[in-house]
């Protein structure tokens, strides 16, 4: 029984992040707090629809200040660019910055 737990869990898991994308999530998370962003990135007027759904990467939470915000990168792997997605406030606005580009890892 045990096993067939262990065996399910395993097989939902998602599969692991491309280094590319934990790369740019490091590089973006660097310029997002509860405060907002710090970074003057263009946006667009909502998420594209095909991203909505997606997996995404958490780079900052509200945290316990009132207003906070939060932050999440979808990934839009086709167009090889991000979204980052800015929540806030009890009416749960959001403003979506991007497309952004991928960043590199630095070299090893």
């Amino acid at each position: 029984m045990v096993s067939l737990l262990l065996a399910a869990a395993l097989g939902a898991a998602p599969p692991a992040l491309d280094p590319l994308w934990q790369c740019t999530a490091a590089h973006y998370r660097a310029f997002v707090s509860p405060s907002g962003a710090r970074a003057q990135w263009p946006t667009v007027p909502k998420l594209p629809e095909h991203l909505r759904e997606t997996r995404h990467i958490t780079l900052s939470t509200p945290g316990i200040a009132p207003g906070g915000r939060a932050h999440m990168m979808f990934v839009d792997s086709a167009a090889k660019v991000v979204y980052i997605v800015q929540t806030s406030g009890p009416a749960d606005t959001e403003v979506v910055f991007g497309p952004l580009p991928p960043v590199e890892c630095p070299p090893a």
